[in-house]
């Protein structure tokens, strides 16, 4: 009896339990946005200011400047003259003698030349590395040679007293 008691339950028991409900696992995220930064950080040596007393009757090479740097971006050196030459104040300006600057090894290229003139009002670059390295991948410091020369024996200085400001830049390009 009690076989057919529950042969009788069990279809009701069964239809009793409800289907198994479907769950949606439970979710939770959070983004967290990273930011860092380095500074750009380039050198030039030598930096600041100095002189260098040309010989205006010397059309030969007048000595090598040498010029080290290192930047840990791209970047860019050049060479910009403020008279476009050497300007005889003396004579109030009416003289002005161009010369060449010789810009060799940097960045292991090969030397070019610059005349003062071409370089009076855009300043030529004479090195434009557009690697995104580190400075010690980058080569660490990197040296280049300036050399001075007048290139004409036709343009010899007359008397008086002559002055240019020559600056080399390095610039990152960000």
């Amino acid at each position: 009896m009690k076989k057919a008691i529950l042969l009788a339950v069990l279809p009701f028991a069964v239809a009793a339990v409800p289907a198994a409900a479907q769950v949606t696992p439970d979710s939770e995220s959070y983004a967290i946005n990273l930011r860092g930064s380095v500074a750009s950080n380039c050198q030039l040596a030598p930096e600041g200011n100095g002189t260098f007393n040309v010989d205006m009757l010397d059309n030969g090479n007048q000595g090598a400047l040498i010029i080290g740097y290192s930047c840990n971006s791209p970047y860019k050196v050049t060479l910009k003259s403020l008279n476009g030459g050497m300007k005889n104040t003396t004579s109030n300006g009416a003289v002005n003698i161009d010369y060449d600057i010789e810009a060799s090894n940097f960045f292991g290229g090969s030397a070019t030349t610059t005349n003062s003139a071409n370089i009076k009002t855009t300043p030529a670059a004479i090195v434009t590395n557009n690697d995104w390295q580190s400075i010690l991948t980058n080569g660490g410091i990197r040296y280049g040679n300036l050399d001075l020369s007048f290139d004409n024996l036709g343009e010899y200085a007359v008397a008086g007293v002559y002055e240019d400001t020559l600056t080399i830049t390095l610039a990152a390009s960000l």
